[in-house]
């Protein structure tokens, strides 16, 4: 929108110099903080500068309550916005972005709580005066289009709104495209009235930390209401966003990025210490440590955690580097190191027994002969008072577990890191209600860890639904598999399979033949030269995959049950990946018995997770 510039670059200081001023409060001595380390930290950061370790994978940028610069406000540009301004974003989060909404998640109490945090987080300033707007007249969007040209909003936003007009190449942040993405304003519906509302309020408002201004005042309120009623008729056909593709923009701005894969991607100092960098040498064990207290062996961990170590021992993570990684190694396929970021993560695991520990106690728990844990450690534990204990929320949050199981921006294969399990849990409803990984993978802080390895847990994340009808010579099935208990989508990585298989059975039940079909559901991905994806079917969760399939004639008179299978094979990918190698004639013959191991043990991990015999209904007709 065209304004004079001297207004423009007032405008603009004004909201910097706010964001200048120091910081009212310590927020971690307020009583909300620990909320704020559960629902919000990962993304706008301890510091509240919107640098936490998800802000790489949110869509669209964390707010920084640091500069305070707070674009969704009912206040003028550069006045703090108000307190009921700052509920609504907190209740019902913005459209189009990774902030949801947790209004059914935290009470009115423990949402005053947070906000406390964020005015402690922001410079210290009181909360503006909002701007009300005239009751709204009738919807003008003709109006509303002869002033976008009129006013210059085409100048920035484009004529079609697209975010592509001539002002908008000089611009840091580029306009945003109205037909593409939703109004990120919050709100507590997504109806028209609504949205029309959201609208108006930015246009008069303005987004402090953009160029876009303010226009109350400069416009009458009609003007306001029929330009908004433009804006809503541009995103009329704004479609719902994938959510599982990261910004293309990150994706960009990672390729320059010095983090390396394995490590944690958050600013915070202390507990960066965890897996913020590759781990280094623990050096020398200090004097007043006992023997097994000086040793990184989980066999020695044992003497004091030994439920624990009984957990850990029949566990992937113990397994890291016996399932295929030493097949790898001697084929050269993982000379730059990072697989033993994360499948053997200690510096003193490059050789030597520790190696064949995996992910051994130490690699999480223990850095230059300091123990650090989660807070509260169990009364069953009794203190050492030689043997020092850092206690650290990281380890109650999810993005501890994203340094190995989330993959940099930077990795995107059609827009989809190939490890992609955080970005998924961010986007889906357990974020919004505090359930972090550990509450499914460590419940009652188990270290067992079960994933799709495990049968019962898959089949506790699942659910079938199936019925099979005759209606004269035909007969339809109808399958359908739901993510009934993932916090991410189901299977997660592009490792396992599941296969969902419809077959008839005749009255003896014995198979009939060509009454047979089945769907992949997974992350397939091939590499020749680089990534690709030829097909995603995953589950995300809370939805489900459907399979239909029908016969006629033949010997479908013979059918009296349909079969519903659905069998997992965890490492199907590695399947693949070996048995492509042992065509080689070149393997040396240690490499060669390596991938034959590493196949036979990814084959017996397959199993079935379910199968259930449906009899086949004579529909009947009305």
């Amino acid at each position: 929108m065209r304004v004079p510039l001297v207004a423009l670059v007032a405008t603009v200081t004004l909201a910097i110099s706010v964001g200048a001023a120091p910081v009212a409060h310590d927020p971690r001595a307020l009583r909300g903080w620990s909320l704020y380390d559960r629902y919000c930290l990962a993304c706008h950061g301890a510091n509240g500068d919107g640098e936490g370790p998800a802000a790489r994978y949110a869509s669209g940028d964390p707010r920084a309550f640091s500069e305070g610069a707070y674009e969704w406000r009912s206040t003028p540009v550069g006045q703090p916005p108000t307190d009921d301004d700052l509920r609504l974003a907190i209740r019902f989060g913005a459209p189009g972005t990774s902030m949801p909404g947790f209004d059914q998640t935290l009470s009115a109490g423990e949402i005053d709580q947070l906000i406390e945090i964020v005015r402690a987080l922001s410079p210290a300033a009181k909360p503006g005066k909002p701007i009300v707007l005239a009751a709204p007249p009738a919807r003008d969007p003709a109006r509303g289009a002869e002033l976008w040209k009129q006013k210059g909003c085409a100048s920035c936003h484009g004529e079609t709104g697209r975010g592509d007009g001539p002002s908008a190449k000089s611009m840091a942040e580029p306009p945003y495209d109205l037909t593409a993405f939703p109004l990120r304003r919050p709100r507590s519906t997504d109806d028209a009235d609504a949205r029309r509302h959201a609208a108006a309020l930015s246009i008069a408002t303005g987004l402090a930390g953009t160029p876009m201004p303010g226009y109350a005042g400069a416009l009458s309120d009609a003007e306001l209401w029929a330009l908004a009623d433009h804006v809503v008729a541009l995103g009329a056909n704004v479609k719902p966003r994938d959510r599982s593709i990261l910004d293309e923009a990150k994706i960009v701005a990672d390729r320059g990025s010095p983090i390396l894969t394995g490590t944690w991607p958050g600013t915070d100092p202390i507990e960066a210490k965890v897996f913020g960098a590759p781990l280094r040498s623990q050096g020398t064990p200090p004097a007043s440590l006992a023997p097994a207290q000086a040793s990184l062996s989980a066999q020695q961990c044992a003497r004091c955690h030994a439920k624990q170590a009984r957990e850990w021992q029949p566990s992937v993570h113990a397994n890291a580097a016996a399932w295929g990684l030493g097949a790898r190694e001697l084929d050269h396929a993982t000379e730059d190191g990072a697989c033993n970021r994360c499948h053997t993560p200690l510096a003193e695991q490059s050789e030597g027994p520790l190696r064949a520990e995996g992910v051994t106690c130490a690699g999480c728990h223990v850095r230059d002969w300091v123990r650090h844990g989660p807070p509260n450690v169990s009364p069953s534990l009794l203190p050492s008072a030689s043997y020092p204990l850092v206690t650290l929320a990281l380890y109650e949050r999810a993005d501890f577990c994203m340094t190995c199981h989330q993959l940099p921006p930077r990795t995107a294969v059609a827009g989809k890191p190939l490890l992609d399990t955080y970005k998924e849990w961010l986007e889906s409803p357990y974020m919004a209600r505090g359930i972090q990984c550990q509450h499914c993978h460590m419940p009652n802080r188990e270290h067992t860890w079960l994933g799709v390895h495990d049968r019962e847990t898959f089949r506790q994340g699942v659910k079938l639904d199936a019925t099979a009808h005759r209606s004269g010579d035909s007969i339809s099935v109808v399958a359908t598999l739901a993510n009934v208990g993932a916090g991410h989508y189901l299977p997660t990585t592009p490792t396992p399979a599941v296969w969902l298989r419809i077959e008839l059975l005749d009255r003896a039940g014995r198979p009939i033949d060509g009454a047979r079909d089945e769907l992949r559901i997974g992350r397939d991905i091939a590499y020749a030269g680089g990534w690709r994806e030829k097909s995603d079917t995953r589950i995300p969760p809370g939805e489900a995959r459907t399979m239909a399939r029908a016969w006629r004639a033949g010997r479908t008179a013979e059918a009296a049950t349909a079969r519903i299978t659905v069998e997992v094979h965890p490492d199907a990918y590695y399947e693949r990946l070996y048995a492509d190698r042992l065509t080689s004639k070149s393997l040396p013959a240690a490499t060669r018995t390596a991938y034959e191991a590493s196949l036979v043990r990814a084959k017996a991990a397959r199993y079935v997770a379910e199968q259930r015999d449906v009899p086949i209904a004579l529909l009947s007709k009305r």
